[in-house]
């Protein structure tokens, strides 16, 4: 059985469609009641309801808080982390960093009790390994942390330049959450003796279609990585340079579930991004949407008026290709997946108004 954190998020519910169609049978850890109708109501999982079960999760904050869901589980995936938008509540570092932090480690020190956990699979985030240099190439290759010999260095120096003072917006939060998340990981695997291995996977923004995003507003809402790509498509583009970078959804969830078979060595890091070490250009979203929705286009749906420059940024996710045995999806392609599921949501709306 799997055991699977976050399903109801972008990535999370991608990995859950992934390892069912798969074959798995998953067990979803929820924080409430009603997110069950959510995943029965899903065209996706539709299928395979007699492959789910739901163990109620409300606080992974909480101590032990894990002991139940984890029950008779041999390979876990913990996707759940918050991830904040403009009007997250304040303090973040209560209400995002603290939260990142205590559920992976109470994740662990739960599973250190189940002797039927082989694996476990960790979703961090490309900005751990990201540093300021743009000459170097960032792709995981040098961080010893299956040796437990000691922090990569990149992930040193990122940790330097952490905010020591209060933390004031979203990004800053996300970030550090992510950051101290994968330190408290990596020294609860080198101090400890475990029956399982550990698997982190540094996913840069991953674009595509969320199936329980049904509407226009939660295609693009704040806090979805989807809100970057689209923002020169939609809007006016984003206010700061962003990191051009990227990675289909559904290639991070392949990732995912591959990082589980007992055949990879355990104790590594992948990084998934698309788009070769040079990366993508986020306006080219824009070539590629008046190529392939003309249509829409010209109609107004995609007004194509933002732009959004590109923060040059060398990172490297050829190795979870050849260890995983997958290819990345190119950029247009994951454009045309979210641009389609947006205006599928879009044609939508307008009937039911």
């Amino acid at each position: 059985d799997y055991q699977i954190t976050g399903g109801t998020g972008f990535v999370g519910y991608a990995v859950v469609v992934r390892a069912l169609r798969a074959g798995y049978r998953v067990r979803l850890a929820i924080r409430a009641e009603s997110d069950v109708e959510k995943f029965k109501a899903a065209p996706s999982c539709q299928p395979y309801l007699s492959h789910i079960e739901f163990a109620l999760v409300k606080d992974m904050t909480v101590e032990r808080a894990f002991d139940e869901a984890l029950q008779d589980v041999s390979y876990v995936i913990h996707v759940a982390s918050p991830m904040p938008g403009p009007d997250w509540p304040e303090p973040l570092e209560d209400t995002v960093i603290k939260p990142a932090i205590e559920g992976s480690l109470g994740l662990l020190y739960s599973a250190v009790k189940i002797p039927s956990v082989k694996r476990i699979v960790i979703t961090s985030s490309a900005t751990v390994i990201m540093t300021n240099d743009e000459n170097r190439i960032h792709d995981g290759l040098s961080n010893p942390s299956c040796t437990g010999a000691r922090l990569t260095p990149s992930l040193e120096t990122t940790s330097a330049e952490l905010p020591s003072g209060p933390i004031s917006d979203a990004y800053t939060a996300y970030h550090v959450s992510k950051v101290l998340a994968y330190r408290a990981v990596q020294d609860f695997v080198r101090n400890k003796s475990l029956q399982f291995t550990v698997i982190n996977l540094f996913p840069s923004f991953a674009v595509g279609r969320h199936e329980l995003a049904t509407s226009p507003e939660m295609i693009n809402a704040p806090g979805s990585s989807n809100i970057v790509p689209l923002a020169p498509i939609l809007g006016d583009g984003m206010p700061f340079p962003v990191p051009g970078i990227t990675v289909h959804v559904n290639d991070v969830a392949t990732a995912h579930v591959a990082a589980l078979d007992p055949k990879i060595e355990g104790n590594q890091d992948f990084v998934l991004t698309s788009g070769g070490i040079e990366g993508i250009k986020w306006d080219d979203a824009k070539e590629i949407v008046r190529r392939r929705f003309p249509e829409e286009v010209q109609k107004g749906s995609l007004p194509l008026k933002g732009s959004t420059e590109a923060r040059r940024i060398k990172v490297d996710g050829s190795k979870a290709e050849r260890v995983l045995g997958f290819r990345y999806k190119r950029f247009e392609e994951q454009i045309v997946d979210l641009v389609r599921h947006y205006l599928d949501a879009l044609e939508k709306q307008r009937k039911e108004n």
